[in-house]
């Protein structure tokens, strides 16, 4: 217990002279070029400064789907062949990898109904990808695909595809009573609005989730310009929460919108 303590402390300081390096305001380009680790890659490959940039959030996408293929394969040779399942009494990673699960579990099981299973492997994709990609920013050179629109707008158009799809297929052509509103005379009105509300939904979870965690980035960047020790350490805790958060509310966004659609309650 007594390594695990001083390792509390250790950890932030190593970190914060570690981040004042990485993403110092100060610094000039070439050095954060430099520590862009998928930058680095694309141009070992031979791609041309500007496919990638362009590139870059994608082998940033593959980078965190491998440590996810790598943390769902060690987890699943964790079971024994026909062995019930039961919560492991020591902390371990297998333990973490329950505690995260049971996040979009427990919202597909409250916002999606009793065919809750359908929808568990979107939620549970979607809040393990961005957390995993969120958590990669923390380390410096690896700055994480969420900070990027096009990666956020297609994780938002899947969920927009997915619970329109599940709404028609409950509902199937009364699906669209509800873009009527409540009012027959003023159906054409609430068509407009609600259809505009809708294609809204996407942007406004890939535009939330990029300027949460670009903030929080640029945070990092201005204070670590300022000071070397023991700020840019807090500032990491920080960067913690708001990836956690962040996860968990594009999660939420995502069943609440699927518990719209398929809902009988209109």
């Amino acid at each position: 217990m007594k390594y695990i303590s001083r390792s509390v402390f250790i950890f932030p300081l190593l970190m914060s002279l570690w981040c004042s390096r990485a993403f110092a305001s100060e610094k000039s380009s070439a050095v954060v070029d430099f520590i862009n680790f998928y930058a680095l890659a694309l141009h070992s490959i031979g791609f041309s400064e500007e496919d990638v940039h362009s590139l870059e959030p994608v082998a940033g996408s593959l980078f965190c789907f491998l440590i996810i293929l790598t943390i769902g394969l060690f987890y699943r040779r964790s079971f024994r062949k026909n062995e019930e399942v039961f919560p492991e009494e020591k902390i371990s990673l297998r333990f973490f990898i329950e505690i995260m699960i049971d996040v979009p579990y427990g919202l597909a099981k409250d916002f999606c109904g009793k065919d809750f299973k359908s929808f568990l492997a979107l939620l549970c994709g979607l809040f393990v990808f961005i957390l995993v990609s969120n958590l990669s920013g923390l380390i410096p050179g690896f700055p994480p695909p969420t900070e990027n629109m096009n990666t956020n707008l297609a994780m938002g158009i899947s969920v927009f595809l997915v619970y329109n799809y599940a709404g028609i297929k409950e509902h199937k052509i009364k699906y669209i009573k509800q873009f009527m509103g409540p009012i027959l005379l003023m159906a054409p009105l609430f068509f407009v609005i609600e259809i505009f509300s809708h294609l809204a939904r996407p942007f406004s979870l890939s535009l939330r989730l990029m300027g949460n965690i670009f903030g929080d980035h640029l945070i990092l960047t201005v204070f670590t310009g300022l000071t070397y020790i023991i700020f840019p350490g807090l500032l990491l805790f920080f960067g913690l929460l708001v990836a956690c958060v962040q996860s968990f509310v594009f999660t939420l966004l995502s069943g609440v919108y699927i518990s719209m659609a398929i809902s009988h309650d209109h």
